[in-house]
């Protein structure tokens, strides 16, 4: 079965920090990109494995911050439309 392209930009917020990201689908594989400074990378098998790796330049504090970010549920329900249609509307 074909994989859906899935692309997405949104913003996270911490106590002292804001970050943009991009998150994208290579196939089995999800890139996390924040568009910060140098612009670190991350690469997992979760779109969550993703983001989390991406962000670890940014400190523990600051990750935990970043990804407990309610900005996260926007994103979040666009990923859960694609993940049916590929798991046939179950």
């Amino acid at each position: 079965m074909e994989r859906l392209s899935v692309d997405l930009d949104f913003t996270l917020h911490s106590s002292d920090a804001e970050v943009e990201m991009r998150l994208r689908r290579f196939g089995e594989r999800w890139v996390a990109q924040a568009r910060h400074g140098t612009a670190p990378s991350g690469v997992g098998l979760t779109p969550r494995s993703a983001l989390s790796a991406a962000l670890e330049p940014f400190g523990a504090r600051a990750r935990v911050e970043f990804l407990a970010d309610l900005c996260l549920l926007e994103p979040s329900v666009e990923l859960a439309a694609p993940a049916r249609l590929d798991s046939g509307g179950r």
